[in-house]
């Protein structure tokens, strides 16, 4: 247990030194936990997020937000030295966050981070991070990050949900991304990944262009939706296509599904999905 949040500087440079880890063809996650005992959104960098990923000031967190805020969490557990895998190389493929009601604001909560299911997939090892918030011993907030090691070679195919049926209409909202959007995003949420930054710095772990936030993709189509919704979400499921290099043109669809609303981010100028899920 902590005592406060890692800062984000310490922590990219610890993800860099994981490099050198050599995990094989057959890594295994271990259990491991982390968490603080009180953890309050500083009224400052809530309304900072709030403006950069589109969502109305209000008394309670976006559904996105805790997930943000838990994030220097996850990565300390990454970083200890009984996790094998590099962290710069993962890729973060699915989100699913529930909650039983928005988490005020005002509110100091108990969190907690740690390690989930793993399992073999058609392009290496799928593995878990499981975020819970909580608030005198009851649960409120749960987030399943599902992240990606990537391994050549044939395997197993694992069992990734099935899409939402698509319903019968669709309304098409379209956005242009900044080229600094990336950078804008780290500033409020302490995400430094270079990838995000510039494109000189992502074309050195392999991008051709730096790429947007995943996190940020789905918390502006969320913040678009929720009035779409007509209440406040209580679930946010997605999965993580294609990556959204900056800056871009980009729509969002929405299709209404009884009580939930679909949603995907599209490439406005060829067939590529970004992003997929749904929100209720």
């Amino acid at each position: 247990m902590l005592n406060e949040i890692p800062s984000a500087l310490p922590l990219l440079l610890k993800a860099a030194a994981t490099a050198q880890r050599k995990p094989g063809r057959e890594p295994a996650i271990p259990e491991l936990s982390t968490g603080i005992a009180s953890l309050r959104a500083d009224p400052k960098k809530l309304a900072a997020y709030c403006e950069v990923c589109g969502f109305e000031q209000a008394e309670t967190l976006p559904i996105t937000y805790p997930a943000v805020l838990a994030n220097p969490l996850a990565m300390h557990l990454m970083a200890q030295p009984q996790f094998p895998l590099p962290m710069l190389g993962i890729v973060h493929v699915r989100n699913f966050i529930e909650q039983k009601r928005p988490l005020r604001a005002d509110e100091a909560y108990a969190v907690s981070v740690r390690t989930g299911e793993s399992r073999r997939v058609k392009a290496g090892l799928e593995f878990e991070l499981v975020i819970e918030y909580s608030l005198e011993g009851e649960s409120l907030y749960r987030c399943v990050m599902t992240v990606l090691h990537r391994i050549a070679g044939p395997k197993q195919q694992g069992g990734a949900r099935p899409p939402a049926p698509a319903a019968q209409l669709a309304e098409y909202l379209t956005l242009d991304v900044p080229e600094n959007q990336g950078r804008r995003y780290a500033a409020v949420s302490g995400d430094y990944n270079p990838i995000h930054l510039y494109t000189p710095t992502a074309k050195l772990l392999g991008f051709k262009r730096h790429i947007a936030h995943g996190m940020w993709s789905l918390a502006r189509c969320a913040a678009l939706l929720q009035a779409e919704l007509g209440k406040a979400p209580t679930v946010l499921d997605v999965s993580f296509k294609q990556p959204l290099f900056l800056p871009a043109k980009v729509a969002v669809k929405v299709q209404k599904n009884g009580d939930a609303v679909d949603f995907a981010l599209l490439a406005r100028s060829s067939d590529k999905v970004h992003l997929s899920g749904s929100l209720r």
